[in-house]
């Protein structure tokens, strides 16, 4: 079954490229001159996704699929080598394009990807099979933190190296995979077909509840080290602990996909998802103890990644073969677009009183859960 060496080589990639995201981040904190000048470097590299998501969509239509997750490989182990030269001098702008090229080359990696697993699998397993991929992903991305980390304090060069080199075999292996050659079917319309299929009838509800979520989500993150930090006065080793929570809820909740859609069904299981997740942003709005929102973290990682399984599989279960990429990038288009409102709207609504966003935004999902099946049905 393809299915199963695709998700671990997508693991692995992921594992690779945390090398590049760390030493990216380190380098752009150590040489600029300002706070801004070191947010720029990761807010181009969110830019980039959104901006080239569509067009990625096209290139996924029309284009092997599999051979796109090679380029997308290379041309990341290859940015991750120019950053040798900063290593002992970094730069800012060149951080910034080096950046930029990866999160673009990121975009086309997932948009490819995601209409891979969906030509590879039957509808009704491709829920699991994505929940699986983000519970790897999560795994993946804490253990090329830890590793990077203790290896960039020791040599950055190979931090770098190793980083590229894990990038390079993700590569070659995909080349071993037996991918479809091309999507099936002819591809007709431009960058935007996928846009107007999301919008269609019933896929709508099912768009904006995702969109909401993952505001919601950008929310929490954007507000939770202010409430960890300045509402309750808590030491930084308290973050970092509630970012491990949230990623173990993510971990457990995409595991747990299918024997939850087995017992429950897909309508049930998105109304649980966005129970849990509205649960956990109200366990914010109470500014609790650092376990008791430890808790709050961990259902809202769950809560997300279970939506985002079935969401995700929902939605390039029903689309046609060959539009699957354009679907898959108009997605990460509206995702990527939508995400900064939550930070924004988060910020502004905390500064009237610290709880108000959590209250808001959790009880918003709770309200839309029982709402799903009407929804759909329209």
């Amino acid at each position: 079954m393809l299915a199963a060496p695709l998700l671990a080589l997508e693991a692995l990639r992921l594992f690779g490229a945390g090398f590049f995201y760390f030493a990216h981040a380190t380098l752009a904190a150590l040489g600029a001159l300002s706070p801004l000048e070191a947010s720029l470097a990761l807010t181009l590299r969110l830019l980039a996704e959104p901006l080239f998501a569509l067009y990625g969509g096209h290139l996924a239509d029309r284009w092997p699929r599999g051979r796109l997750l090679l380029l997308a490989a290379s041309g990341q182990g290859g940015l991750t080598l120019a950053l040798l030269p900063l290593l002992g001098a970094p730069s800012p702008l060149p951080l910034y394009l080096l950046g930029f090229l990866f999160a673009l080359l990121e975009a086309l990696r997932m948009v490819a990807a995601g209409a891979l697993l969906a030509d590879l699998l039957p509808k009704e397993a491709l829920a699991q099979a994505r929940g699986k991929l983000g519970a790897l992903y999560t795994a993946a991305d804490t253990l090329s933190d830890l590793f990077a980390g203790l290896l960039f304090t020791r040599s950055r060069p190979w931090t770098v190296g190793l980083g590229s080199g894990l990038l390079f075999l993700a590569a070659g292996l995909y080349r071993t995979l037996p991918l479809p050659p091309r999507p099936p079917g002819r591809p007709e319309g431009g960058s935007l077909s996928g846009l107007r299929f999301l919008w269609q009838s019933p896929l709508r509800p099912l768009l904006i509840l995702e969109a909401l979520l993952n505001v919601a989500y950008a929310l929490f993150a954007g507000l939770l080290p202010f409430l960890v930090l300045r509402g309750l006065g808590e030491a930084p080793w308290v973050l970092g602990l509630l970012g491990a929570a949230q990623s173990l809820g993510g971990a457990l909740g995409g595991l747990l996909v299918g024997a939850v859609l087995g017992r429950l069904g897909e309508g049930r299981t998105l109304r649980l998802a966005l129970g849990l997740a509205g649960l956990g942003l109200l366990g914010g709005a109470l500014l609790p103890p650092w376990p008791l929102l430890a808790g709050s973290a961990f259902l809202l990682g769950a809560g997300g990644a279970l939506f985002g399984a079935v969401a995700g599989a929902i939605r390039l279960g029903e689309a046609p073969p060959e539009l699957r990429g354009r679907v898959a990038g108009g997605f990460l288009f509206l995702s990527g677009a939508l995400a900064p409102l939550g930070p924004l709207l988060g910020g502004a609504l905390a500064g009237v009183a610290l709880p108000l966003p959590f209250l808001l935004a959790g009880g918003l999902l709770l309200g839309l859960a029982p709402l799903w099946r009407r929804g759909r049905a329209a």
